[in-house]
Order: C-alpha cells, then sequence, then structure tokens
C-alpha cells in the first residue's frame, strides 16, 4: 500500500503537469458551487471529494488516539489527551482565495477567525491548557508514541504507538504527499499562470488602489509584514498597524465582490481540477477509498 501510494503521487504529478499546457487555455466552468460551513459560504472544488472533511479528520484523530492510548499503557505509559475541540471548525476553503467573510475581517483583519461560538476567554485558556499538556511530553513518552527521539530527522508519521495505529486504520504513507495533494498544487499553478485569472487579479488591485492600499493580488495583501510584526499588544504603534490591517482586509472583501474575484479564481481552478480528474480518475478515487475505509475502521474503533 505505502509502495502503491507513492507510485500514485508520481503518475498524478506527471499527468498534472500535462494538463492546460498545449493549445489555448479551457473555456472555464460556469455556476461554481458553494456550501455554507459555520455560517459562511465557501468554495467546493471538485477535488475535495477525495480528502477528508474536519468532522471525519476529528474521528479519525479519535481513532488514533484510542488506538495509540492502547499501545502506550502495554509499554507503561499514558500519553497527554488531546484537547476537545471548541466551536464549530470553519472550512479551510474558506480563505482559499483570500479573506472573504466581510464579518470575520472587522474583528480580525487578516488573522484567522476563531471557531465559531468560541470566545477570546476560550481560546486563551485553550492555550493554557495545550502549554501543561505539552510539558507533560517527555522524551521518554514521546519517543515511545512517535518511535522518533529529538535527534532523529524526517518527517515519518509510521513510528512508535502512533505509527501502530495508522497502520491499523490502514493509513499508510499518511506523511507524503498523496496523489489529492500533487494534484491540487499542480490545479493551484495552473489558475495562477491563467490569463483570467490574472486578470480578475489586476482589476482586484486597481480597486484596491483607489481605496488606497497597493497590493498587487490578494496573496500579496495578506503577507504584509506589518500584519505579522509582533510588537506590544497595548502600545500605539500596534494599535495603529491593528487598525490599518482591518481597513486593508474590509477593503480587500470589497474589492473581491465589486469585482468577483472568488467566482472567477474557483470558476478557473474548477476547470482545471476537473480535467485532472479526467486524467487521473482510477488512481485518484484509490486514495479516496483509502479514506473511505479508514473512517469506517475508525468507527468500528469507536464504539
Amino acid at each position: 500500500m505505502a509502495v502503491g501510494v507513492a507510485a500514485l503521487a508520481v503518475m498524478v504529478l506527471s499527468a498534472c503537469q500535462s494538463v492546460g499546457r498545449a493549445g489555448s487555455e479551457p473555456k472555464i466552468s460556469s455556476s461554481p458551487a458553494t456550501k455554507t460551513v459555520a455560517g459562511v459560504p465557501v468554495p467546493v472544488l471538485p477535488l475535495d471529494s477525495y480528502g477528508v472533511s474536519a468532522q471525519q479528520q476529528a474521528v479519525l484523530d479519535q481513532a488514533v488516539d484510542k488506538l495509540a492510548g492502547t499501545c502506550m499503557k502495554a509499554k507503561g505509559y499514558t500519553w497527554p489527551a488531546r484537547l476537545k475541540r471548541l466551536g464549530v471548525a470553519r472550512s479551510a476553503n474558506e480563505r482559499r482565495y483570500g479573506v472573504t467573510d466581510p464579518e470575520a475581517v472587522r474583528v480580525y483583519g487578516y488573522h484567522l477567525a476563531p471557531p465559531v461560538g468560541v470566545t477570546a476567554e476560550q481560546l486563551a485558556e485553550e492555550a493554557r491548557q495545550e502549554k501543561k499538556r505539552k510539558a507533560l511530553m517527555t522524551d521518554a513518552l514521546t519517543k515511545a508514541y512517535t518511535g522518533r527521539d529529538g535527534a532523529t530527522t524526517g518527517s515519518s508519521l509510521m513510528g512508535g504507538c502512533r505509527g501502530e495505529a495508522l497502520k491499523q486504520l490502514g493509513l499508510l504513507r499518511l506523511e507524503a504527499l498523496t496523489a489529492v495533494d500533487l494534484a491540487q498544487q499542480q490545479g493551484w499553478k495552473r489558475t495562477e499562470a491563467d490569463s483570467r485569472a490574472k486578470a480578475v487579479n489586476a482589476k482586484w488591485s486597481a480597486c484596491m488602489k483607489k481605496a488606497g492600499h497597493a497590493y498587487a493580488d490578494p496573496h500579496v495583501a495578506a503577507a504584509d509584514p506589518a500584519w505579522w510584526t509582533k510588537g506590544e499588544g497595548d502600545s500605539a504603534a500596534r494599535k495603529k498597524s491593528r487598525a490599518r490591517e482591518i481597513a486593508t482586509a474590509v477593503a480587500d472583501v470589497k474589492c473581491k465582490q465589486q469585482v468577483d474575484y472568488v467566482t472567477v479564481w474557483q470558476s478557473v481552478e474548477t476547470t482545471y481540477q476537473d480535467k485532472i480528474i479526467k486524467v487521473n480518475k482510477q488512481e485518484l478515487e484509490d486514495v479516496r477509498q483509502m479514506w473511505r475505509k479508514a473512517l469506517r475502521k475508525a468507527d468500528q474503533v469507536l464504539r
């Protein structure tokens, strides 16, 4: 299974690289799909169905914790329990094309909004509890759980009790870039290079310039170092920077709405993803089946 996933990733990467290079740009899809998650409309992309949702990942995490916990006890250890997730998780696609929620940016600017229903006090308490949890993770405990110590290099997840849990769920080579990851990367690269995506970037940039904010595209605006420089939270300079960040993010969302930014980018990306799926349908389906089988096993573990 591990070899198959690795080979599959290479196959998809090779196929994806050829999509959209020959001939003229493809006609873009119309009326891209959306869904509401945590009260916010978010894009739905074709490759989404080949992965797992935040809720499904939570189920898998619980199953890994239970299986790994049993393994740790057999070794004479107790792994600190994962903290319970607070509120309603937001979709990863909510910010795929930058900030889009007009309500969130008025409070958080370009910073990530917390899960719906979670207060600042709850977040602070969660951070304190997580710090305490990590303090319990001694070197010996961590090595038993991961199979690695501080001197071990690499990113393998298949060692220790965690690795055994993943293997029991059939999630071999989970740490590697899967075929779906590579397909998404290639679809994104083709979208960035597409003339229609570039054109709407230019329209957005012109709109922002009129509002007093000079940025080439939404990603540059979101990555402005001014928003991410650490400083005293109550200082006058920090407050001024924060106010500017929020004003910029609010203008960002308004300009996206004016030029129909998200619709254009999603339509272009949907087109390229559809082509990638068509070329690699069976290979991608194999990955989807891996997740489905893992979820069924996780359900059995948690009963």
